[in-house]
């Protein structure tokens, strides 16, 4: 998810069942398929993403 611009940025969408393009409002995003609530990562992509950094804290490296 290397995203370099807003208009091509893009959140996961539960309801869709992938990521989307979305509005966002000053606390909350919003897919602009279906108008449901959006987040940063897909539920595997979040535990994926905890995983590398706990693997990254013991390690002490960032790459």
């Amino acid at each position: 998810m290397s995203t370099q611009d807003y208009e091509n940025d893009k959140k996961w969408c539960e309801k869709c069942k992938r990521y989307q393009r979305y509005l966002m409002s000053v606390d909350r995003s919003y897919c602009v398929d279906c108008g449901s609530e959006v987040r940063l990562f897909s539920k595997e992509d979040a535990v994926a993403f905890g995983r590398d950094l706990e693997k990254r804290r013991w390690r002490g490296t960032g790459s």
